[in-house]
């Protein structure tokens, strides 16, 4: 049976000890801090750009190759014959139906602080629609085809099929996903690194002291683990710090950039990280942390 009130004191002196021994070089633990939020900010920027970019795109309709408008007094039974028809065939993976007012909505989100134009604009001027999103990788060819034969159903008043400048769209949005992919590999080493190096200075400062734990008994997990909780901490710090700056830098230039979407119909897609992503962000900080510190505590942590 575990011996929890040790497992406890044990846990207790590992986290306090590796507190006391971050406090005994402030400078160093910062300055690897500051370094790691620095590699962050990077990665973080990326992510960001990305996210954002994947939102103007969706606002744009990027993601959306059929859109079919249908006429003001089309039956609801046949326009969901037709979404049933659409939705039945393999390349579709789906069909939604955007009312009217849903795409006044959408308007005036995308104005952004110009939504006032539409004061006094009924939503009954826009027309209802089905939005036909597509696998991806379906042929520009299959999409015209589909276009031309959709726009033979009585119901339907036109067909809009999105040009090939959305592939151009698609094939950037996929380039700036392999680029915050590369620049997670990259600040992951670079970051892991930091934590090596200011965990392999904090080994040899304390050398003494270790050996004097392993003369007493202590286990390797024991003796490893202040220097553990360190490169966790500093991780997390770094990545918490460089989260708030990001989110600082954000909010200042936010409004001038929705300004300018808002002349493209795509103000109000702007978004910084929610509080999920925000703590994933942490987490993987504390993860490069832990991984940096295990391999320095792992190389001159010796029995």
């Amino acid at each position: 049976m575990r011996d929890w009130p040790n497992t406890f004191r044990a846990a207790g002196y590992v986290i306090s000890r590796a507190f006391r021994g971050m406090a005994q070089a402030p400078m160093v633990q910062l300055l690897a801090v500051a370094t790691t939020a620095v590699c962050m900010l990077l990665l973080g920027t990326v992510m960001l750009a990305w996210t954002n970019a994947q939102g103007v795109a969706s606002a744009w309709g990027i993601d959306v190759p059929v859109t079919v408008y249908l006429h003001d007094d089309a039956p609801d039974n046949e326009i969901e014959e037709l979404a049933g028809l659409l939705e039945a065939i393999p390349e579709v993976t789906s069909v939604e139906q955007v009312s009217p007012q849903d795409a006044m909505t959408r308007l005036a989100e995308g104005l952004g602080g110009e939504a006032s134009m539409l004061e006094g604009i009924e939503p009954g001027v826009l027309p209802s629609s089905l939005e036909v999103h597509l696998q991806d990788g379906t042929s520009s060819t299959f999409i015209a085809a589909l276009g031309d034969k959709v726009t033979g159903f009585g119901v339907v008043e036109d067909v809009a099929v999105a040009g090939s400048w959305t592939d151009q769209a698609q094939a950037m949005l996929h380039t700036v996903g392999n680029m915050a992919l590369g620049a997670a590999s990259l600040v992951g080493f670079a970051c892991m690194a930091i934590v090596w190096s200011t965990i392999r200075l904090a080994v040899y400062a304390r050398r003494s002291e270790i050996q004097i734990l392993r003369l007493v008994g202590g286990s390797t997990q024991f003796v490893r683990g202040p220097f553990i909780v360190e490169g966790i901490v500093q991780g997390a710090l770094g990545a918490a710090l460089a989260l708030t700056l990001l989110y600082a830098g954000f909010d200042t230039v936010r409004p001038f950039l929705e300004d300018g979407l808002s002349l493209l119909f795509a103000a109000g897609t702007l978004r910084f990280f929610t509080p999920s992503e925000v703590a994933i962000g942490v987490a993987f900080g504390a993860l490069v942390g832990l991984l940096g510190s295990r391999a320095a505590a792992g190389r001159y942590v010796v029995t």
